[in-house]
This record gives C-alpha cells, sequence and structure tokens, in this order.
C-alpha cells in the first residue's frame, strides 16, 4: 500500500512526471472495475448502503497506518478545515453516491459516454475557478482521447450515439461528474503540508459521518443490504482497492502534475473497462477495442507529453 507520507522531492522532473502518469493509470483501473462493480450488483446492494459500507471500510483499513499521521496533522486540519470537509463531501460521501444511484438506472454504455466528459469538466471549472492554464495541443488531447473514448462505447459505430437516450440515471452520473470536477480542483488547494494518508483518512470518516443519515433513510425504508458473498465482496472491493489504494495513487498524481493533466487520465477508464468485461464477463476482443486502446493513448500522449518531461 502507498504510505501517503508527505512527497519528497523526485530524483528528476520527467522521473517523478512518469511516476505520476503510473499512479493515475493505476487509479483508473481500480476505478473502471468499480463502475463495472456498481452496475452489476445494481439489484443485489442498494447505493447508499454501498457507498457507506465503502468508506466505513476504507476507514477501517486506513485507521492502523494512518493514526499517527492523522493526530500529527490534527492542527493543519484545524486550520483548513473548509477544504477538507469539501473534499470529504466531494470525494467521498456526494460523488460515488450519485454514481451507484445512477447506474441503477442506466446502461454501461450511457455512463461511459458521460464519464468521458470528466476531463473537460475538470479543465473548464478549474479555468473559471483558479483561471488555470490549458495549452492548444491539451484541448487538442482531451478531443483525440474522447473520440477514443466514444469508438469503445460505439462499439466502433460512432453514428449509433445518435440513437442513445438518457434517462434519470444519466442525470445522476452527470451531476456526480460535477462534483468530482469540483474534487479534483479542490484537491490542489489542499495544505501542502497534509499527508496523504491524514486526507484520505479525514476524507474517509467525514463521508462516513455526512451519509449516515441517509443511509439510515434507507435502511428504514426497506433497501437495507443482505450479509451475503456479493455484498461482502462489493464492500471490500469498494473499500479497499477502489478507495484506499486507487485514492492515494490519484491523490499523489494531482499532487505531482495537477488536476487538468490528471484527470485527462480518465479517458482511460472505458478502456479498462473493456478489458474487465472481456476478463470477466467473457466477452470477445473486438477490432474496435484495439482501435479505440490506440486513440486514448495517443491523445493521453499529446495532452500530457512535453519536451523535457514536464507536465
Amino acid at each position: 500500500m502507498p504510505q501517503g507520507n508527505r512527497v519528497s522531492k523526485p530524483v528528476s522532473a520527467g522521473r517523478g512526471v512518469l511516476i505520476a502518469y503510473a499512479l493515475a493509470a493505476l487509479a483508473m483501473i481500480f476505478w473502471s472495475g468499480n463502475w463495472v462493480l456498481g452496475r452489476a450488483v445494481r439489484a443485489d446492494v442498494p447505493p447508499l448502503g454501498l457507498n457507506f459500507w465503502r468508506w466505513t471500510m476504507a476507514a477501517a483499513v486506513l485507521l492502523p497506518f494512518a493514526f499517527s499521521q492523522a493526530r500529527r496533522d490534527w492542527p493543519i486540519v484545524r486550520r483548513h478545515w473548509k477544504i477538507v470537509l469539501a473534499l470529504g463531501a466531494t470525494g467521498t460521501a456526494l460523488f460515488h453516491s450519485m454514481i451507484y444511484i445512477g447506474l441503477r438506472a442506466t446502461e454501461a454504455i450511457n455512463a461511459l459516454l458521460l464519464n468521458s466528459m470528466a476531463p473537460l469538466i475538470v479543465v473548464v471549472l478549474s479555468w473559471a475557478a483558479f483561471r488555470d492554464t490549458i495549452t492548444r495541443r491539451q484541448v487538442f488531447g482531451i478531443s483525440v482521447s474522447l473520440f477514443g473514448a466514444l469508438i469503445l462505447v460505439s462499439r466502433g459505430d460512432v453514428t449509433a450515439l445518435a440513437a442513445l437516450r438518457f434517462n434519470a440515471g444519466d442525470l445522476w452520473v452527470l451531476t456526480g461528474l460535477l462534483v468530482w470536477a469540483t474534487y479534483s480542483i479542490l484537491l490542489k488547494r489542499r495544505p501542502g503540508n497534509l499527508g496523504g494518508l491524514s486526507l484520505l483518512f479525514y476524507m474517509s470518516v467525514i463521508g462516513v459521518a455526512l451519509m449516515f443519515p441517509v443511509y439510515l433513510w434507507e435502511e428504514v425504508t426497506g433497501a437495507g443490504m443482505n450479509l451475503d458473498i456479493p455484498t461482502i465482496a462489493s464492500v471490500a472491493y469498494t473499500g479497499i482497492l477502489a478507495s484506499v489504494v486507487a485514492y492515494l495513487c490519484y491523490n499523489a498524481a494531482v499532487a505531482r502534475i495537477g488536476p487538468n493533466t490528471t484527470s485527462f487520465f480518465l479517458h482511460l477508464m472505458p478502456v479498462f473497462g473493456a478489458v474487465s468485461a472481456i476478463v470477466f464477463l467473457g466477452e470477445s476482443v473486438h477490432l474496435y477495442h484495439l482501435a479505440g486502446f490506440a486513440v486514448v493513448l495517443c491523445g493521453i500522449f499529446l495532452a500530457t507529453y512535453q519536451k523535457g518531461g514536464k507536465a
């Protein structure tokens, strides 16, 4: 498990950027699996309960590793409680609750298509809120990788996208992406001396506290969780891999290369989602898988590469 301590100065700028790229890609692997899982268990595991127990498990797993750092960083959290609270609310309580609710009503192809808009939303909000700059080449790279994502979600027939119909689930997913974009740009403004493990632990605790009332409401209304193998496996995956490991990777990548560049890697999620379907659901490999994957990688390369290894 990444230790999440304060980032030491990298040996070289180029190596630090490559590490950030690898961390961002690893986060996308675990998050794409989370979306596939959220859709697969929609009939058996209620969305708010899944998110509540996800972050409860994450907090429990983090506690022995993060306790000493979190105690040391408590004065920092008290001074900057507003930004830490905002990160916990957007990054844990709201975002995935909205995604899990949306995946109950929308098909995976719609959700993947909407998720491919996330980098553009991050860039626009980042510019509107903080006037962060974006180059023409980055815009072009976003466009190329978005086209690659469209190849994947349309199964190689982009004209079929015109026949898509959006429903209430899609609106939940889109709203969740706006929340995620807000989290991403706020993450760059976190206190620089706040450790990675501390931040994720406090975010987990905040998420659990904020979700507890709505989780109780879900239980009272009869949509409670059953203690069975699918439920336990779902909570374990989302709580450990999609929460602890993925968030530490993503947060570390943002700290190194910023939210705009890191968000470009979200276009890898349809790629990894397709791979997951092939491996776990027995779907066949088609030419559009290879074509979409290649186009997505080209777009990310165009958006992130600069001479000298700088992001």
